[in-house]
């Protein structure tokens, strides 16, 4: 397959991104911005195509080189589009403009596809409230890039939280995850309700924390609506009231205990 081939290949992958309904929520978020990784710089579309293909990263071989780590051998590169470019003369005028006339692929390699040195994680300017109960929890919390679009998850079993946003809701919302599963195991996947609960949870911690809840999204509350049966509406609505407000409860009581051994450290000290 030539360049120009591929080019029209990956325009096409595109055109199919573009057509699916997630596109809109994932282009809403708010994606870390790391200097550090090219990828950062590049345009919505190489972004589009580097998450779809998997990956929060992907660089040219030289470029993963110079972080020391190397492409493994077999590994396939994913690409990205290139605009060419050539610069004009102006009608009338003397002055030059470039301007893009194509697109040529480029070969990129996933961060999953490398091996060598760890990178360096990024980590918010500001930690998010209660983030010391999450360590009190034993919660290891890593900030990255999204692979999949995803806001942030949560790995119960091995105690991981991955957040790929700086806003504290998306922390507040996995928090809660943890806490809800200690009485009610997570269910693998996006199910309705202990999403509801999260969303719900991480709202209430929100604005007793002072941060703006406008912007929470609510697609899973709405699901309950989606019935002829109030009653069912009703009973699945105070579930989840009754599972938040036990929640909330836990939370704000590890919380005072965890705030009261910080001050008897710093007394001490």
């Amino acid at each position: 397959m030539t360049h120009t081939q591929q080019a029209a290949q990956l325009l096409q992958n595109l055109v199919s991104i573009f057509s699916q309904e997630k596109l809109p929520e994932i282009c809403a978020k708010t994606f870390i911005k790391a200097p550090e990784i090219p990828s950062s710089s590049w345009s919505l579309g190489n972004q589009l195509l580097m998450i779809f293909s998997g990956t929060a990263d992907a660089r040219g071989y030289n470029q993963w080189r110079q972080v020391y780590r190397n492409v493994k051998k077999g590994s396939k590169a994913i690409h990205i589009l290139v605009p060419m470019q050539k610069k004009i003369k102006e009608q009338d005028t003397d002055e030059s403009k470039m301007i893009t006339f194509g697109f040529k692929a480029m070969p990129v390699f996933r961060y999953e596809d490398t091996e060598g040195m760890p990178l360096k994680e990024y980590e918010p300017k500001v930690l998010p409230p209660l983030f010391d109960l999450a360590k009190k929890n034993g919660i290891q919390v890593r900030w990255k890039n999204s692979s999949f679009g995803e806001y942030g998850s949560i790995d119960v079993k091995s105690g991981s939280m991955t957040i790929s946003t700086d806003s504290p809701d998306t922390f507040l919302h996995e928090l809660v995850h943890w806490y809800d599963n200690l009485n009610h195991p997570l269910k693998p996947g996006q199910d309705a309700q202990q999403e509801t609960v999260a969303q719900l949870g991480a709202c209430v911690l929100a604005k007793m924390y002072g941060y703006d809840v406008q912007n929470y999204t609510w697609q899973y509350i709405a699901n309950y609506a989606d019935t002829d049966s109030p009653q069912k509406v009703g009973q699945a609505c105070m579930k989840v009231l009754a599972r938040v407000q036990k929640i909330i409860n836990a939370i704000l009581q590890d919380a005072q205990t965890c705030l009261k051994q910080t001050d008897v450290i710093n007394v001490s000290n």
